[in-house]
């Protein structure tokens, strides 16, 4: 079984290859165009567990999540909006039971990873 890193890391170098594929004929983009698109687009989940999200938005929610990496700060900021209007949409629904939807469903903006972790693991499509 596949951790959250790794199928994080294996839909990224999906999405690398993708962006390769797509690209023009005689076209020669480098690797880290290739990271930079493959780090800014959709990605299909947010490779984190439910307990540490509901951990994480509830440090947000108080307060208290001190982030310094402005990436992860993004990923929480999207969840909670998410579930936020997830609990607009059906009043009575829990905090748990909101992530728990959000998180199911998916769909994250992009993949929240650093420049540099991206460009290692489009290098590791040569």
């Amino acid at each position: 079984m596949l951790t959250l890193i790794e199928t994080r890391n294996r839909h990224f170098i999906d999405r690398c290859r993708a962006i390769i594929a797509s690209s023009p004929r005689g076209y020669t983009i480098s690797r880290a165009e290739v990271a930079r698109m493959a780090a800014e687009s959709p990605a299909p989940c947010y490779y984190c567990t439910f307990t540490y999200a509901l951990r994480m938005l509830r440090l947000l929610r108080h307060g208290r999540l001190r982030l310094r990496r402005d990436r992860r700060l993004a990923l929480w900021m999207e969840i909670n909006t998410k579930v936020d209007r997830l609990l607009a949409l059906r009043p009575g629904t829990s905090l748990p039971t909101a992530l728990a939807n959000v998180l199911a469903e998916g769909n994250a903006s992009q993949f929240f990873i650093s420049p540099a972790t991206a460009l290692s693991l489009a290098e590791r499509l040569r």
